[in-house]
């Protein structure tokens, strides 16, 4: 009985020891957060970079300055836009569309650090984890 408990302490030890190490997301501080009145502001400047008739703000990754923009034109498929700067104020220097299979991260990540130069290695890593495996989120 005294090993059994023994065990199970070390377990839950090792269990806490470990837990940051399993639990940490590439997202982790990078800002998701997009409000209404973003959605309204960014849309028209958007729209107008794209050529569309309209567009609709879907998702923001925001982190160190850079913005990646989830967008739909009605156009085309769903886009990201890569914005090293304030979107409202320059335009997008690369996109992407399409989907993503789960074992693609790695590749995703060095795609996006090659056309989107400069880029934060931690916001590329977002990115690449939320197309290939949290793409609802």
């Amino acid at each position: 009985m005294k090993r059994l408990v023994r065990n199970a302490a070390l377990l839950l030890i090792m269990g806490i020891a470990t837990q940051p190490a399993w639990s940490q997301s590439p997202c982790d501080n990078v800002d998701r957060s997009l409000t209404d009145n973003s959605k309204v502001a960014l849309a028209p400047v958007i729209a107008r970079q794209l050529r569309a008739k309209k567009v609709d703000v879907l998702q923001s990754f925001r982190f160190d300055g850079w913005t990646i923009l989830y967008v739909n034109s009605y156009d085309s498929d769903e886009t990201f836009l890569f914005y090293p700067h304030d979107p409202l104020h320059t335009r997008y220097i690369t996109m992407w569309s399409g989907a993503a299979a789960w074992n693609e991260e790695q590749s995703i990540k060095n795609w996006t650090l090659k056309n989107a130069p400069g880029i934060p290695p931690k916001l590329a890593s977002c990115f690449a984890r939320h197309v290939t495996n949290d793409r609802d989120q």
